[in-house]
């Protein structure tokens, strides 16, 4: 008994010990303000500002931008429904935001931690895979940005889907089936990626939980996968048809030679590849918004060293398999343990399951579906479960062998492991730090990609609102240098010749930015407003009725547009879209009292008449 109890206790102490990690890591992220896609997603969409019915339907049946009047691909209405707790619970202010987000990623290491143990039953490797996906510094990317709560959010739900399975796959198959589906759901509504989580059942249950030899293992973990598959599937075709919001498997609206040509795609993802790696090691450098060139040729050198590095994981792969096999393991594998069945976990099937993970995580960024960039740290979130689970397991077979034989060896190492993990989490608070400074954050990104027309275009707005407008229109014009085919540089520039007084040239700036985006509705609002100024009211309405198409639930498009329609002497048209307004402008108090203010006074004139 007082074994059990110390066994308990050393569980407690290192969950304790990586709560604690995770959240001294993390604790420097708390003030940083909203910002990036965190104006469009949290700040400017009225979708999330309050938890009624409509705003539900809403959020389950619209991409991420419609909300503020854009387009996109994503779909995620869970993650838009806990900003919608967070913005009932405390507004903008960004401790609630962050204090979930960071709460999840602890979470994470907590459930990778429970789930390595319950298959290993070793603590140390369980201990050290979990600790390093905490504090690694590419996971800042994920969980200090507001917006980056998809990648923790999903993974939340898709570990505690297999760790539901493995909890209940012996007691109760269905409960446990019927636990990990509504976690499956939740993740894929949380994160498009998570859709993949058949195939991260399918490795994870032929690395652990079947006894047969492999081949057969991965034919019954396909087989018993069949409710994933089953929702994955529904999902997909839901996502191809009616939640197809902006070519689903396309996020490129003009064909390019890297979305025409796959062979590219690929190249460039081993090209990416490789600087993954660099990063996992050597985590120096980091920066969002990073990019590299489309590669055309395999003998091109980060290409073919990415190729390189599959050839080695391959060759590693066919090497453990053939050692399995020879030892013939398979015949006697039941291993009972106090809540789980387990087969002996060979040296092939972790490896299976550690680069499983990783690169079917990867696959949606592989290039075989062109999509909106070539690289970006935070794809490495979940794909970091597998690569540490093989790290720590490897590393606490060193440590025991060094521990035996070689005690100043083991020493040695030991201190070098200590120093390399603090290095992760001072580079780890180093970002959180930069992510709370506006400035400093895109001068970073800059110092590594000049010509990156996000970052020169949000330091340029930085430098607007903080009165520094010769600062900001060079930044524009260089964002319009770097890639003029992007509209809000042009929209931006516009708003400084307007705020000179220069109408004509701000329009012209205008025209430049829908020319480049349609969809621009911002570009149309301002080019309604001068018209409207001008007493140019037939441009001016145009203008307003396409950005009613494009912000249909936006209730203040509908009442300057029934002041227009009231200038024009269109009664009828004034009145259709009051009406309308009135409807949309609840969760808009000033919106509101403004338009009853306006109907008010149309009655009154009605009754003089």
């Amino acid at each position: 008994m007082n074994t059990i109890k110390k066994i308990a206790a050393s569980h407690y102490f290192l969950l304790a010990l990586l709560i604690i990690a995770g959240f001294a890591a993390y604790t420097f992220n708390l003030s940083n303000p909203l910002f990036w896609d965190d104006e469009d997603w949290i700040i400017s969409n009225s979708f999330v500002h309050k938890i009624s019915w409509e705003n539900l339907k809403f959020i389950f049946s619209h991409d991420t931008l419609a909300g503020i009047g854009l387009r996109s691909n994503y779909f995620r209405p869970f993650l838009f429904l806990t900003f919608a707790f967070n913005y009932v619970l405390g507004g903008i202010k960004p401790l609630g935001y962050h204090l979930a987000n960071n709460g999840l990623h602890i979470a994470n290491g907590v459930l990778i931690f429970l789930v390595l143990f319950g298959i290993l039953k070793k603590k140390l490797p369980a201990f050290l895979a979990a600790l390093l996906f905490l504090i690694h510094p590419l996971q800042t990317e994920a969980v200090a940005y507001v917006s980056g709560r998809g990648d923790p959010l999903s993974v939340f739900f898709m570990l505690l889907a297999l760790w539901f399975f493995a909890r209940f796959k012996d007691k109760n198959i269905v409960l446990g089936y019927a636990l990990s589906s509504v976690s499956v759901i939740l993740g894929i509504l949380s994160r498009e990626t998570a859709f993949l989580f058949p195939l991260y059942f399918l490795i994870f249950s032929a690395a652990f939980f079947q006894k047969e030899k492999f081949a057969a293992a991965l034919k019954k973990s396909i087989i018993r996968a069949w409710p994933f598959w089953t929702i994955s599937l529904v999902y997909g075709i839901l996502r191809l048809t009616i939640l197809n919001f902006q070519n689903t498997l396309n996020f490129y609206r003009e064909a390019n030679f890297y979305t025409e040509h796959l062979s590219y795609r690929i190249f460039t993802f081993f090209h990416a590849l490789t600087a993954y790696f660099r990063l996992i090691f050597v985590p120096a450098g980091l920066h969002m918004e990073r990019d590299i060139v489309v590669n055309t040729s395999v003998l091109q050198w980060p290409v073919w060293l990415g190729v390189a590095i599959v050839g080695f994981i391959i060759l590693g792969g066919l090497v453990f398999y053939k050692k399995e096999k020879t030892q013939n393991q398979g015949q006697n594998w039941k291993l009972e343990t106090e809540n789980w069945k387990l087969p002996k976990i060979s040296s092939f099937r972790l490896w299976f399951f550690a680069w499983g993970i990783f690169f079917v995580n990867l696959a949606p960024t592989s290039g075989i579906f062109p999509i909106n960039a070539l690289i970006y740290e935070h794809w490495l979130y979940f794909s970091l479960f597998g690569f540490f689970t093989l790290v720590a397991f490897y590393l606490d077979k060193l440590l025991h062998l060094l521990q035996t034989k070689r005690v100043l060896l083991f020493a040695a190492w030991f201190l070098l492991l200590s120093g390399y993990l603090v290095f992760f989490g001072f580079q780890t608070v180093r970002r959180n730090i930069i992510w709370g400074r506006t400035e400093e954050f895109y001068k970073n990104i800059l110092r590594h990609e000049p010509q990156n027309v996000r970052a020169l275009n949000n330091l340029a707005m930085y430098y607007s609102n903080q009165g520094k407008t010769k600062e900001a229109e060079e930044l524009y014009w260089l964002a319009v240098d770097a890639n003029n085919s992007v509209p809000a540089p042009y929209y931006n520039l516009g708003n400084i010749l307007r705020d000179r007084g220069d109408v004509a040239g701000a329009l012209e700036l205008y025209k430049k930015a829908v020319e480049r985006d349609p969809y621009f509705v911002y570009g149309y609002m301002n080019m309604a407003s001068i018209y409207a100024d001008q007493g140019k009211l037939v441009e001016a309405t145009k203008m307003l009725e396409k950005v009613k198409t494009l912000k249909p639930y936006e209730s203040r498009v509908y009442y300057n547009l029934s002041l227009i329609y009231l200038a024009r002497g269109d009664r009828k048209s004034a009145l259709d879209n009051l009406l309308m307004a009135e409807k949309l402008s609840e969760s808009d108090p000033e919106a509101n009292s403004a338009v009853k203010a306006l109907l008010k006074q149309l009655e009154r004139t009605d009754i003089k008449k």
